[in-house]
């Protein structure tokens, strides 16, 4: 980073790319995971263990801002911030392009 500049080598992009790709990924498993969580049991039939799996499964799926809910955001971050890597990338080649492309001009035999 130079004077408020960031500055990166050709790939690196393509790197973040990848791996956002691949965070996206894991991220919906355990949106999978959550989903499954929607229904839990196993706390009893009484009304306290009635309303506590109740609670718990509004907390994975259906309730303010549920875990469902937090994934799927967190999903729509990462993949804009692979969108930006992609777009940093093909400037990138493309500012790279057009410097070769005046350098053939100048010297035709290169």
């Amino acid at each position: 980073m130079d004077e408020g500049r960031l500055s990166l080598e050709r790939g690196v992009a393509t790197n973040c790319a990848r791996a956002c790709a691949e965070f996206a990924d894991e991220l919906r498993a355990l949106r999978e995971r959550a989903r499954q969580l929607g229904k839990i049991d196993g706390f009893g039939t009484f009304p306290s263990g009635i309303a506590l799996a109740t609670k718990f499964s509004r907390k994975a799926v259906g309730g303010d801002y549920s875990m469902v809910q937090a994934l799927t955001d967190h999903i729509a971050e990462v993949e804009a911030m692979r969108e930006v890597f992609e777009r940093i990338e093909a400037r990138y080649a493309a500012a790279e392009q057009r410097g070769e492309e005046r350098f053939a001009a100048i010297d035709p035999g290169r």
